[in-house]
């Protein structure tokens, strides 16, 4: 029962990273990319701080185990985006 928000933390970041690389595949911008990663990056950090500020205690813990993954996985989304390189089609 403990680790359930870790699992609904974990799920959420992973779709969220699915979602960005579908934006990805539908040839949307690197910038726009990033902004959706970065915002959610911003909603994981306000659920922490949420956690930390409103709730407290036990059950802000709760809020820490969804929101850590969800940064995680935005931190590696954004990585992911900046190391892969993009293949751009010349016309010769």
């Amino acid at each position: 029962m403990m680790f359930l928000p870790l699992l609904f933390g974990i799920i959420a970041g992973v779709v969220l990273t699915i979602i960005a690389l579908l934006l990805k595949k539908k040839g949307y911008s690197k910038t726009t990319i990033n902004i959706y990663t970065l915002a959610s990056l911003a909603l994981g950090v306000v659920i922490i701080a949420y956690g930390f500020t409103v709730v407290r205690g036990f059950e802000g813990f709760a809020y820490l185990l969804l929101g850590i993954p969800i940064v995680l996985i935005s931190i590696i989304t954004i990585c992911m985006t900046f190391l892969c390189n993009t293949k751009k089609h010349q016309v010769v």
